[in-house]
């Protein structure tokens, strides 16, 4: 028994000869891995992975090959190489097909990883889509890979942050090919247009009142421009100003430079006259032009007893106007 358990002593000893303190060795490992981060494993695949048939490097192996050696899936192997592609890109590390295997070279810190790779990582058309994207907007590619592989949590935030919902909803419009389609779609139900429209409403009447309070003139309806002013219009100024004020808020900013405006028509005589004659005329000049758009044959072939006593008794009210207009002049 004894001379048998001897070569698996001996192997023992010669094991731990070539290395005294396995912990330390441990240690070593454990410190240069987490200081590089992925990058250690990105490099690994980087310099042992060829892209396609050919390469500079001799040596190296195909990503399916790679993964069964590894044994794991291709689709890891590919998301660490395609994290060492975008890196390559931005000039962070070599080129892959410039590395040999085993190579040795410097590498990032560990911070910028991810800002590179994600676990989440979509592949295809999709996944350099979003690349592309996160770089446009500034953020990380790993963040909004992570983002666009949980819908779930991605509609709980829409949902559940109006901030949230709205970044969505911009990010929507600025697509063309979905604009019209959620335009459309919005439209097509009764309580999205009611809340479109009071939304519209909302922003229409929030510029109006900025600019009048920010200038300091306002124009009537009868198209005169008069000088408004007036205390408390700061508080009202920062109302508007806030892109979250409500619907209610901004209305009450409204109606406070409308009276603004109906006070400086009051005190001022002249322009109080003119749009009273402006007001007038509008509403005359309306009349008549209905009253023209009437066919005379029209009302005698279809007119009954209601419609001839509303145009009896429109003559009438018509002829006391006159009268009270022409009464000072005869």
């Amino acid at each position: 028994m004894n001379a048998a358990a001897a070569p698996a002593d001996t192997a023992e000893l010669d094991e731990q000869a070539l290395d005294p303190d396995p912990v330390a060795s441990d240690a070593r490992d454990f410190g240069a891995f987490s200081a590089a981060g992925g990058w250690m494993f990105a490099l690994m695949v980087a310099r042992s992975v060829r892209k396609g048939e050919r390469t500079s490097a001799p040596g190296k192996v195909s990503m399916v090959a790679f993964a069964t050696s590894a044994g794991c899936d291709a689709g890891r192997v590919s998301r660490y190489w395609r994290a060492w592609e975008r890196a390559a890109a931005d000039g962070v590390v070599p080129e892959a097909d410039t590395l040999s295997p085993g190579q040795e070279i410097p590498l990032p810190d560990a911070d910028e990883w991810s800002s590179y790779f994600s676990s989440h990582e979509p592949t295809g058309d999709r996944n350099e889509s979003l690349a592309a994207m996160a770089e446009t907007v500034g953020t990380s590619f790993g963040k909004a890979a992570e983002i666009a592989s949980n819908r779930p949590a991605m509609r709980a935030a829409i949902l559940g942050d109006p901030k949230t919902a709205a970044a969505a909803r911009e990010a929507l419009l600025e697509r063309p090919q979905d604009r019209a389609a959620v335009l459309a779609q919005a439209m097509a139900d009764p309580v999205a247009r009611k809340e479109a429209a009071i939304e519209a409403r909302r922003v229409e009447r929030a510029e109006y009142v900025q600019r009048v309070l920010s200038e300091g003139k306002a124009r009537t309806p009868s198209g005169q421009f008069i000088e408004v002013t007036a205390e408390g219009a700061e508080r009202h100024l920062a109302v508007v100003q806030d892109p979250d004020a409500s619907a209610e808020d901004v209305a009450e900013a409204y109606d406070f430079v409308q009276d603004l405006i109906s006070d400086a028509v009051q005190a001022d005589p002249d322009a109080y006259i003119h749009e009273q004659r402006t007001r007038l005329s509008k509403v005359v000049n309306s009349t008549v032009k209905s009253i023209q758009a009437l066919d005379p044959d029209d009302l005698l072939a279809f007119a009954d007893d209601t419609l001839i006593t509303s145009v009896s008794e429109l003559q009438q009210q018509v002829n006391a106007l006159a009268a009270v207009l022409l009464g000072p002049l005869g």
